[in-house]
């Protein structure tokens, strides 16, 4: 007999987004016609000055460890991107390179948090926070936002949920699953608020160069009143479209980014030496493929916002960053569809990929029971399948 698992895993849901990416490349795999807008993932190549500094680190024989927080010449590149874009003056020893932000993020929940601790997530929230903030034995605190107010924090309702337990709260600017972004005003109402408490700010902000409308990026930990208190996180994958190459990296003060450090040292050690050159690459060098991709995820936006609002009882924030749509579908649940009740977002996916073979990731991952997130990071071609198939969808639901 096998001797009983992690309890703590048990309790842990895997991520709704990888689960579903995976069904749709298998049933694509089997020769059936299906449209995925389920990962978070730029179908732009890696540009090509990049893929060359990798290479160009293979054939130099950069293929060793490296030190554990990162590369020298990276942590440097990415201090002075921190002082140019975000008003972060942070130097390299602040810096923690890891195997994607992602990493990063689970590295700094390991540093602060202690058994019982409570962490604040606004919802909707991106699925791994909650579970991981469970991983590291401390409690999530879920933070309702709502469509009416554009997901914007309400900020006498953050004031309550923070307590003598609170340890962090997590941001997510611009977010995902909804696409706001946190302006000027809203960021400088958080801070009011964290100043007269004694409590982290993890500010994840890898987002930040897919934004649109002329809306502007604010960096939470610009602000001196809080400044040790906020760990940034950022990386390569959105922006520079280099998913699979597993690189973020977290920023803060000393003794947290040492904390974090010890954590990587014990699970890890460094990052892909590769994805470092590739990513110092990346970030050290001006390059007009960040503006094209941006500009290409604002057109495909724009599509798919006006369409997916033009179907009838189907409502949505219109994303200012990110690429992903987060319609209001609840008017369709607990409708009738071949003798079968719809009762839930998730029975609604499941709808959609047998009957249109459309892929989408259902709202309840993201803490959101009447809604369903869609990714644009794909082709026109697919999007516009993909918006055909969900308007015949919602209408074959809407006559039952």
């Amino acid at each position: 007999m096998l001797p009983k698992l992690s309890k703590k895993i048990a309790a842990c849901n895997e991520s709704q987004t990888l689960a579903l990416t995976a069904l749709a490349q298998k049933l694509q795999s089997e020769g059936h016609d299906v449209v995925s807008l389920t990962a978070g993932e730029p179908d732009f190549p890696t540009p090509t000055h990049i893929k060359f500094a990798a290479i160009d680190a293979i054939n130099s024989n950069k293929t060793k460890y490296t030190l554990n927080s990162g590369i020298i010449p990276l942590r440097k590149a990415i201090a002075e991107k921190l002082k140019k874009d975000n008003g972060l003056d942070w130097s390299e020893k602040n810096i923690l390179v890891s195997s994607g932000a992602k990493q990063s993020i689970f590295n700094v929940l390991q540093a602060i948090c202690n058994p019982k601790d409570e962490v604040i997530i606004p919802a909707p929230f991106w699925v791994s926070y909650p579970e991981m903030v469970k991983l590291v034995d401390a409690k999530p605190i879920i933070l309702n936002t709502n469509q009416k107010n554009d997901f914007a924090i309400n900020p006498a309702e953050l004031r309550k949920s923070i307590t003598k337990k609170t340890k962090a709260i997590i941001l997510c600017s611009p977010s995902n699953p909804t696409g706001v972004v946190y302006n000027k005003k809203v960021i400088e109402q958080i801070v009011k608020i964290i100043e007269k408490t004694n409590i982290f700010v993890i500010s994840d902000e890898i987002y930040e160069k897919i934004i649109y409308d002329g809306a502007k990026h604010v960096s939470i930990g610009q602000y001196d009143s809080i400044r040790n208190r906020v760990i940034t996180i950022n990386g390569v994958s959105k922006a520079f479209s280099m998913t699979g190459w597993r690189l973020g990296y977290a920023a803060g003060c000393l003794e947290v980014i040492k904390a974090a450090g010890t954590v990587q040292s014990q699970v890890t050690s460094n990052a892909s030496s590769i994805s470092q050159y590739a990513a110092l690459e990346a970030i050290s060098k001006e390059s007009p493929d960040v503006e094209i991709m941006r500009k290409e995820f604002e057109k495909r936006r724009n599509y798919i916002f006006k369409q997916l609002t033009s179907i009838p009882n189907i409502t949505s924030a219109k994303p200012q960053g990110a690429f992903y749509l987060f319609p209001n579908v609840g008017k369709y649940l607990n409708k009738k569809y071949k003798g079968v009740t719809i009762k839930t977002v998730d029975n609604l996916v499941k709808y959609f990929i047998e009957e249109e073979k459309v892929v989408m990731v259902p709202g309840s991952a993201f803490g959101s029971p009447n809604h369903i997130r869609l990714s644009y990071a794909c082709s026109m071609d697919n999007l516009e399948k993909a918006c055909a198939r969900l308007k015949r969808g919602f209408e074959k639901l809407s006559k039952g």
